[in-house]
Order: C-alpha cells, then structure tokens, then sequence
C-alpha cells in the first residue's frame, strides 16, 4: 500500500510540475504574441519574420505542455484507481 501512496505522491508532484511548465509557456507565448502584435504596428518586415517564428516556437511549447499536462493528469488518475483497487483486495 505504501509503494501505491508513493507512486500516487510521485505522479501528483509531477503533475504539478507539469502545471507550473504549462503556466510558464503561457505566459511565454503571451509576451511573444504581444511582441508579433507590436512588430506588425511597426511594419518592419524582419521583425515581424523574427516575431512569428519566436510565437510559434512559444504556441508549440504551450501545446506540448498542455499534453504533458493532460498525460500526466491521465497517469495520475491511473495511480489513484489501482489504489482504490488495491484497498479492496
């Protein structure tokens, strides 16, 4: 039963783990969705080019967060059945 609590302990912490990238890649394609905003008010042809690969660099990381995010949640609720399995054996 205790390797069932540590394994439930371990997938909450890396879940939120998990959560605080999600956040952090969030609020990164923000600020560069913000700076794609700004390049494109200045109509500078570079920056704009620079910009937009930065935000789509930013979104993919946000996506892959948001999956890990969804996996490890998935993992997680796996652990909690089997100990619930587990406690009515």
């Amino acid at each position: 039963m205790s390797d069932l609590r540590s394994q439930m302990n371990a997938a909450m912490e890396e879940a939120q783990r998990a959560d605080q990238r999600k956040r952090e890649a969030a609020e990164a394609l923000r600020a560069r969705q913000h700076e794609y905003e700004t390049a494109n008010l200045r109509g500078r042809q570079q920056l704009i080019k620079r910009a937009r690969a930065a935000m789509e660099a930013a979104q993919a990381a946000y996506e892959a967060a948001t999956r890990d995010v969804q996996r490890l949640g998935d993992k997680e609720e796996e652990v909690v059945q089997a100990q619930v399995r587990a406690a009515y054996m």
